[in-house]
C-alpha cells in the first residue's frame, strides 16, 4: 500500500488490490482492503506437517483444503 500511495495510484481506480489475512489491518486502509480470511495458525500447522512428511520421505497430500472466506471491502 505505501509503494502504490507512493506512485499516486488510487485503489480501486488505477489497482486493484487483494490480501490473505486473519486480522484487523486490511481495515485500517482507505478504502478497507478486500482479503481472504483464514487461519494463519491452521495454514502454518498443515505446511508444517506437509514439509516434515516430506523431509522423512512420506507420502504428502497433493492439495488441502483450509477454510476461508472473501471479505468484502472497496478495493477492487
Amino acid at each position: 500500500m505505501n509503494a502504490i500511495h507512493h506512485l499516486g495510484l488510487k485503489v480501486p481506480n488505477d489497482i486493484a488490490v487483494i490480501s490473505i489475512s486473519n486480522g484487523f489491518i486490511p481495515t485500517l486502509y482507505n478504502p478497507k482492503i478486500t482479503h481472504v480470511e483464514t487461519s494463519g495458525y491452521t495454514l502454518g500447522k498443515q505446511a508444517s506437517q506437509q514439509m516434515f512428511r516430506r523431509l522423512k520421505n512420506e507420502q504428502a497430500e497433493q492439495m488441502i483444503i483450509v477454510e476461508s472466506k472473501l471479505v468484502q471491502g472497496g478495493s477492487i
